[in-house]
């Protein structure tokens, strides 16, 4: 993704019950980052730790990616390969530390 789109990020919590909301984002990481926090802002309460997996639909593409959560924050977290991926990671690591 390079442009911003309309995503619908999903995730079923400890009891079973699936969880949904909009976003518009450029990447699949930010759109489960915002997704992760405007869950939280509705009323989920977790911190992502606990779930494994969520799901990312891109709407205006007939796209989805499911992406585990430990090992996004994992890449997030590690040094980028490159200027870009740098400059990637660290836009990602702005949304963490909004987060909190």
């Amino acid at each position: 993704m390079s442009e911003e789109r309309d995503c619908v990020v999903k995730l079923v919590d400890d009891h079973g019950v699936e969880h949904s909301v909009r976003v518009r984002a450029e990447s699949v990481y930010e759109a489960a980052l915002k997704g992760l926090k405007k869950l939280t802002r509705v009323g989920w309460e977790g911190d992502g730790s606990q779930i494994g997996w969520i799901t990312v639909e891109i709407w205006e593409e007939p796209t989805q990616h499911r992406v585990h959560v430990g090992k996004m924050l994992g890449w997030i977290k590690s040094t980028g390969r490159t200027p870009r991926d740098e400059i990637r990671k660290g836009k990602l690591r702005t949304l963490l530390r909004d987060e909190k």
